[in-house]
């Protein structure tokens, strides 16, 4: 059974006849019998009483009608919402953020496109890099931003903007604005969680300078910001952060900020799509904000 024959069994029906059905549908007379005579085999059933004068029908015949016209309206509801859809700004917007754009990017672009579509709703995930990459392979994120580059073909991957990483330390330990790396050494350093980009682009930086983690005098591991800085504000150690991140609490004197020198800690903020996925309208909509913005790749 396909939608061919139940439109001309419902032309049928509300014509009375075999011809006037197939004019009225742009069809052949025979392509209009084949339709119905498929139909009635299928359903093992006669739909039409046939007389010399016109076709009737059959109380089976009355009773498939109901459904007939159902199947049909359906179809064309469907058409017509999809339609709709294809342009459709609404609902929801899902975003996956890691800490250091949901802490800088995030709260700019949710205003911004409020002021464009005023409607719209958010649910905003923050979490590590790494699961944020793994949710969109999965498909269960639509759009990521995320701290650290990634190298697959199922996603594609934009910049947004750079960002620099800094030591942060209470300001009775009055370090200076740039430090070498034994100094960085001899401190109690907090880092970030396994899953954190940030902490991916400090391990990166520490092999390329023939050094790794272990070599650190690490004492916490915090897998959030709040934490991270409520430790340094308690002079517990020092940590590697976000400089924009971490401007707002120097600027209110209640960390200083430092360099490494001979470390490159820059690094990207990235937006993330799964290449493989269609976007709904309202995140193809955040898309095209972020390449306003930042002129994305």
């Amino acid at each position: 059974m396909d939608f061919k024959q139940i439109e001309a069994f419902i032309s049928v029906a509300r014509l009375k006849s075999f011809s006037k059905a197939a004019n009225s549908i742009y069809l052949s007379q025979p392509t209009i019998s084949s339709h119905i005579s498929s139909l009635e085999k299928e359903l093992n059933l006669q739909l039409f009483d046939r007389t010399s004068k016109e076709v009737n029908l059959t109380p089976a015949g009355r009773l498939f009608l109901n459904y007939a016209s159902d199947i049909i309206n359906t179809k064309n509801n469907a058409i017509s919402a999809l339609g709709s859809f294809e342009n459709a700004i609404m609902g929801k917007l899902f975003l996956s953020a890691s800490t250091t754009p949901c802490n800088t990017l995030v709260p700019d672009l949710i205003k911004k496109f409020s002021e464009i579509y005023p409607d719209i709703k958010y649910e905003i995930k923050e979490q590590g890099s790494s699961d944020i990459i793994k949710d969109i392979l999965n498909l269960d994120s639509e759009i990521g931003l995320v701290g650290t580059k990634v190298i697959d073909d199922k996603v594609n991957c934009y910049p947004l903007k750079e960002d620099e990483l800094v030591v942060i330390s209470h300001p009775s330990l009055k370090l200076p604005k740039q430090i070498s790396i034994d100094e960085l050494l001899d401190m109690k350093l907090i880092v970030r969680d396994m899953n954190s980009g940030t902490r991916k682009t400090f391990e990166e930086e520490l092999v390329k300078q023939g050094l790794s983690l272990s070599k650190l005098n690490i004492i916490c591991e915090a897998n959030n910001l709040d934490t991270l800085i409520q430790c340094v504000k308690s002079n517990i150690g020092v940590a590697i952060m976000s400089k924009d991140v971490s401007n707002q609490y120097a600027d209110c004197k209640l960390i200083r900020q430092s360099s490494i020198l001979d470390m490159d800690l820059k690094r990207n903020i990235y937006l993330i799509v799964n290449s493989k996925r269609t976007l709904t309208p309202t995140a193809k909509a955040f898309l095209n904000l972020c390449n306003e913005e930042f002129a994305i790749k």
